[in-house]
């Protein structure tokens, strides 16, 4: 089966180099190279490729921007990010992409790359869930599960299975029913794609699921706490004890 693929980078030497390096698998092929995002979504929309190749920092439109627009299209292309900052490509990764490439990147990375993406493609099933949690993700929907990626794998937290979350630095803890995982993402992104119904921000870094709520009680020096109901404190910020009360209590 022969794959398209379209690829976005303002550097011509960058783009020079992601086109030769797919022109080693022979059932991909580039049908188009941008500069910029200008015309991207009239390609994407007249060609309909499995994939794009997605410099994120350019001038104009960013690759964040460029990719949240993509996701408007409900059988959109499988996104990879190529940036030559790790973090941020981290971060983008967790929220939108199936992968994303590091500059410079040799062959044997794009070919990892390219294993995933016909992982994606060749199962209807894998490929669906994936956009779906790209579209969710984008547009702050609320998620089913929680993707924690990582080099060596792909965990799958159901929401239904989570206990709390504690914003930590750029992260967040997962605390679940099988132990706890590290997310790169921030607490109100976190906030934003959870079922409401089901959590409940109560700290500016703590997030509860409300049916775990088993009291409310004075920790010291007029601050309150939540204990959970399999024995968790957890802090209660002054500002969201109102709100808190309101939902779990009355």
């Amino acid at each position: 089966m022969t794959y398209s693929v379209i690829v976005v980078d303002d550097e011509p030497m960058a783009r020079a180099n992601l086109v030769d390096a797919l022109a080693k698998h022979h059932n991909w092929q580039v049908s188009q190279t941008f500069c910029s995002g200008d015309g991207l979504l009239v390609a994407v929309g007249e060609q309909k490729p499995d994939a794009i190749f997605l410099d994120i920092q350019m001038p104009g439109q960013d690759g964040l921007t460029l990719a949240k627009q993509l996701l408007a299209f409900s059988s959109g292309p499988l996104i990879v990010f190529v940036t030559a900052y790790s973090n941020y490509a981290v971060s983008a990764f967790e929220l939108y992409a199936i992968d994303y490439l590091l500059k410079p990147f040799d062959d044997k990375r794009v070919s990892q790359c390219i294993g995933k993406l016909e992982v994606a493609l060749g199962n209807h099933n894998v490929y669906r869930e994936q956009i779906s949690a790209q579209q969710a993700w984008a547009h702050k929907q609320a998620v089913s599960k929680l993707v924690v990626k990582s080099s060596a794998n792909v965990r799958i937290i159901p929401v239904e299975n989570i206990h709390w979350i504690a914003a930590n630095g750029n992260y967040v803890d997962i605390h679940h029913s099988d132990g706890k995982h590290l997310l790169r993402d921030s607490l109100k992104h976190i906030a934003s794609v959870l079922p409401k119904h089901d959590f409940i921000q109560v700290h500016r870094r703590f997030i509860v699921r409300r049916s775990m709520i088993r009291e409310l009680c004075t920790v010291e020096d007029e601050r309150f706490g939540v204990i959970l109901s399999n024995g968790q404190l957890i802090p209660v910020g002054k500002s969201f004890k109102a709100d808190l009360v309101a939902a779990v209590f009355v």
